[in-house]
């Protein structure tokens, strides 16, 4: 029987440490072994939370973020989410820029932390390089404010930081890792985890995934597309040259359907971007064959997508 983790003295405390689980019935016959680490265990049931926290942080010791100042960001949720939180436990008023296109949940979560929602209209409830576009004009505005702190997701190398947490645990808990998955949004997780799992002296192959509908990476050319916190429809700055070993693309409708069985077939519980992660390590898994490894990542709970269509 485990045992309990001792009390700590905030929420902030019990960011990481999450559960890996090795999969049972989606691995076909004559594949890897495929292991999921389960950031849905994270406060506000994402990853984002270790970034988050590691923004804030990492700020407020260079002296760039002090008591009295605002936190502002523009973010699909589960961003925004994690960093309502730890300013609302740090005590800094928090100011993100979301859209319409991005699940209520989310946005609801962001209010319920107190933050000072700020929605910008999408195209047609899609996400769009467009919509990017406007997230820069307006948060290049908000940061003109001197007692306005922009955590910067995109270029802040403390998300490398923060997301390398889980490549240290990977590499505690699994041992030897073969290839390491995941869908690109930031790229922050990708390239945290690659270098921590590099500096456990991991040879694992790093590779990038991105929706087929916005094959920027790929191709060069964005596209309107319906996965929450990935392919912004540019290059993003933490996804340099040797940071990763290859990009793949996965089709969206193959990572909602992978979702849902992710749910009946494993109890894994998670939203569309960690159904493509996991068709894109199976996919590799295949490839590997026996006596390899491949981990992934489950991002968030499916709790932020049930006012939509993934489970319907």
């Amino acid at each position: 029987m485990s045992i309990a983790p001792a009390p700590v003295d905030s929420v902030l405390r019990a960011i990481g440490s999450t559960p890996v689980v090795r999969l049972q019935r989606l691995v076909t016959p004559g594949s890897a072994d495929v292991v999921i680490k389960l950031e849905y265990f994270n406060p506000t049931g994402s990853y984002k939370d270790r970034m988050a926290l590691a923004m804030i942080e990492g700020a407020e010791k260079r002296g760039a973020l002090r008591p009295g100042m605002r936190v502002v960001e523009y973010t699909g949720g589960s961003t925004g989410s994690s960093l309502a939180m730890v300013c609302a436990m740090k005590g800094y008023d928090f100011h993100p820029l979301s859209s319409d296109a991005f699940s209520a949940e989310k946005l609801d979560t962001m209010r319920a932390f107190g933050a000072d929602l700020e929605l910008l209209p999408s195209d047609g409830g899609k996400v769009t390089p467009a919509l990017f576009d406007r997230f820069k004009a307006r948060i290049e505005e908000l940061d003109q404010d001197p007692n306005t702190y922009w955590t910067d997701q995109f270029n802040n190398p403390d998300a490398l930081d923060g997301y390398g947490n889980i490549g240290r645990e990977l590499a505690e808990q699994v041992g030897k890792v073969d290839a390491f998955v995941a869908m690109v949004g930031t790229a922050g997780m990708l390239v945290g985890v690659a270098r921590a799992l590099k500096g456990a002296g991991s040879s694992a192959r790093i590779i990038a995934l991105e929706p087929s509908t916005s094959p920027f990476l790929t191709t060069g050319k964005g596209g309107p597309h319906r996965v929450e916190g990935t392919a912004a429809g540019f290059w993003p700055p933490h996804l340099t040259a040797g940071s990763y070993d290859e990009v793949r693309v996965i089709d969206e409708n193959a990572g909602r359907a992978m979702a849902r069985r992710a749910a009946r077939e494993e109890g894994i519980f998670a939203g569309t971007s960690t159904g493509m992660n996991l068709a894109g390590a199976l996919d590799v898994a295949r490839e590997l064959g026996p006596g390899k490894v491949v981990a992934t990542v489950a991002v968030d709970t499916g709790l932020k997508y049930l006012a939509g269509n993934l489970f319907k």
